[in-house]
């Protein structure tokens, strides 16, 4: 991941700890009670804010009437704010032009009458105001396939009035780069699509530099010198060793890229790169038994950089940058802060403080001379006050092979792990990706699920990112395999520390832990006694078409290509006849990620085998329940669900210490 930051010096900060301390008392009010699954489904009140180039006004999404929206709140003295909630279409990002104009993506879902799924995705630049809308790129209904390649490449921040998209042409493979004016929507070509490339990058001055394919099975990558010169092929990689060389920026030094690479150590570290002479030169960032995962760079210049070991990690290598963040930690000790934007020159910051199991706030700090006041912009789940946070507690257990697993144990607020704690029902959440990771923050499903009184286990099986590239690829054509034997055997290792009740555990999961959940009920049938598939995958025959891969967006595919009968034994919806345990499953009809069609497929084959199966369907909603209504509603069923099947939970106590 890469972050682009504007930064300028903050001088020296001064705060007032009593305006300090009421800011953050208002984030930690009391609870009373077990807090309603709607409070839980909740869209973040406040996600992805950023400021005004001038500091004047600050932008973020919202939640209005359950959409999400783009809001853009005047820090003036009037405090005005004005939505962007375009028709029937849903906001998915924005940033910044200029201080007068904003670029925003939109998009909508819908199905033709052959059944396929397609979406119209659209940009569009607007003024303060949400209105005088321009679009910027013309409109396209396609296959779901293909959604958001209209996309920003380059803001161009010292021309005021342009900016640099990727927009496809009909029956093209590969994006033109295009440069539109934001005032009129006049477009001109840049770069036309070649190679099959699918994604340009840009150098410090906004020159397109570089760009990237996947063809058969290989990452390429494609370079030039300058805008005369043809794009080269400088680089082959196969997509299971995409690891081992993933191009984050180019520098601000000419010829050379920042790439992460697992090759020299095991674990992603960050490198700068030589063109000319394809060598790595000594490393920029790296961190001892764990993975980078973030870049922060401006304009090809490296600020900092961050990693995950239990929490997010942030180390700051620009000394401006360094000192302004360090003094915003020392003013807010006890949470973990991160400075998201920066504007007027450094008069004003964003910052982002977290930590633990809590949602987090957002504070503006606003710095006159060398003084500085620090003030609540607002919390991110302001109605999920701190003493209901569930703890959350770093874990590890051994696979049956003897490879360390890490995970994460969320325990009912007021419940502690100790030796003299009695087992209690717990419920199994493997994450989705699957080459991503959970980590120890706060996660709505399963905060929701530990109020009602039950456990949260939530394991990072092989194949999960952050842990080297030895571990992510130890996950490669496991589906159903090795990676489905971790999660039993955390499951077995959390009944052996008697955390959870062997007779009362259900496992529940989301996209590929949707997939998790159903094979864990076809492969261990007396280890759970239910489960549950939000948007899951059922047949990996459907990941296997060119198609169904793009949608599924993630290289840790199956590969089973050639082998039929390793599909058929790790399909659930081929094994209906297998389970014996009570299913729910649920999906949004608009998902574009994983089609609809698992989920429908594994409830008629487990009618046909008359077991017991409740689903639940989103007429209007994707992969992620982006939709508050429908969120709210799966919430609500699955905690009925699990209430049928486990039982009451244990007795919850609100006013436990939160995660620190």
């Amino acid at each position: 991941m890469v972050t682009n930051t504007k930064w300028g010096n903050c001088g020296r900060l001064i705060f007032g700890a009593v305006f300090l301390g009421a800011a953050l008392s208002s984030v930690a009010t009391r609870a009373e009670g077990t807090l309603p699954a709607e409070v839980y489904g909740k869209l973040p009140a406040i996600e992805s804010p950023r400021l005004s180039p001038n500091g004047a006004f600050v932008a973020f999404l919202s939640s209005v009437r359950g959409r999400r929206c783009l809001i853009i709140h005047d820090l003036g003295s009037e405090h005005r704010n004005h939505g962007v909630c375009p028709g029937s279409f849903e906001v998915r990002s924005f940033i910044w032009k200029t201080s007068e104009r904003l670029v925003v993506e939109v998009y909508s879902q819908s199905q033709s009458s052959d059944g396929e799924l397609r979406t119209e995705s659209r940009l569009l630049s607007v003024d303060l105001s949400g209105r005088n809308v321009v679009p910027l790129a013309e409109a396209r209904g396609e296959r779901a396939v293909d959604f958001g390649q209209d996309r920003i490449i380059d803001i161009l921040p010292t021309d005021p009035t342009h900016v640099l998209i990727a927009a496809f042409t009909p029956d093209s493979d590969s994006p033109d780069v295009l440069k539109v004016d934001v005032d009129t929507g006049r477009r001109r070509l840049v770069v036309s699509g070649q190679n099959r490339i699918t994604s340009w990058k840009t150098d410090g001055a906004g020159q397109v530099r570089l760009g990237t394919a996947v063809e058969d099975g290989l990452v390429k990558i494609y370079y030039r010198d300058d805008d005369d010169a043809p794009f080269r092929l400088i680089r082959k990689v196969p997509a299971e060793r995409a690891s081992t060389f993933s191009v984050l920026s180019l520098s601000s030094k000419p010829g050379q890229l920042y790439v992460a690479s697992t090759e020299a150590t095991g674990f992603r570290a960050i490198y700068p790169y030589d063109v000319a002479t394809d060598r790595f030169l000594p490393p920029y960032a790296s961190a001892p038994g764990t993975d980078i995962d973030l870049l922060i760079v401006d304009r090809g210049q490296p600020m900092g950089y961050g990693f995950t070991t239990d929490e997010p990690a942030l180390v700051y290598t620009d000394p401006s940058f360094k000192a302004d963040a360090d003094q915003v930690a020392a003013a807010l000790p006890q949470l973990r802060t991160t400075v998201v934007d920066a504007a007027a020159g450094g008069e004003r910051l964003l910052i982002l403080a977290a930590g633990g199991n809590r949602p987090g706030s957002y504070f503006l700090l606003t710095r006159t001379g060398d003084k500085a006041v620090l003030e609540l912009l607002g919390a991110i789940r302001p109605d999920i006050p701190e003493p209901a946070l569930a703890p959350v507690t770093p874990v590890t257990y051994r696979a049956r092979d003897g490879l360390t697993i890490h995970g994460y144990v969320t325990l009912p607020p007021g419940r502690q792990i100790s030796p003299a704690s009695k087992p209690i029902p717990f419920v199994v959440l493997p994450h989705g990706g699957p080459s991503t990771r959970d980590s120890l923050g706060f996660d709505y499903l399963a905060q929701m699920i530990a109020s009602r009184g039950y456990g949260v286990f939530q394991p990072n099986y092989r194949g999960s990112r952050g842990y080297g590239g030895a571990f992510e690829e130890a996950g490669f054509a496991q589906w159903g395999l090795k990676m489905q034997d971790d999660v039993t055997d955390g499951t077995q290792w959390l009944i052996d520390q008697k955390y959870a009740d062997p007779r009362r555990v259900c496992i529940v999961g989301w996209s590929y832990g949707g997939y998790t959940a159903l094979m864990g009920a076809i492969k261990t049938p007396d280890l759970y006694r239910c489960a549950a598939s939000m948007a899951g995958v059922t047949d990996l025959r459907r990941r296997l078409d060119r198609a169904n891969q793009s949608r599924f967006a993630d290289l840790n595919l199956p590969r089973f290509d050639s082998d039929p009968v390793a599909i058929a034994a790790n399909s659930p919806v081929l094994h209906a006849e297998q389970i014996r345990i009570p299913i729910l499953l649920a999906h949004g009809r608009r998902d574009f990620t994983v089609s609809v069609q698992d989920t429908e497929a594994m409830e008629a084959a487990l009618r046909q085998a008359g077991k017991p199966v409740r689903a639940l369907y989103f007429d209007y909603d994707d992969h992620y329940l982006f939709r508050e209504s429908d969120r709210i509603d799966f919430l609500k069923t699955l905690g009925d669900f699990l209430a049928e099947n486990l039982g009451p939970g244990v007795p919850v106590t609100p006013g436990a210490t939160a995660t620190n």
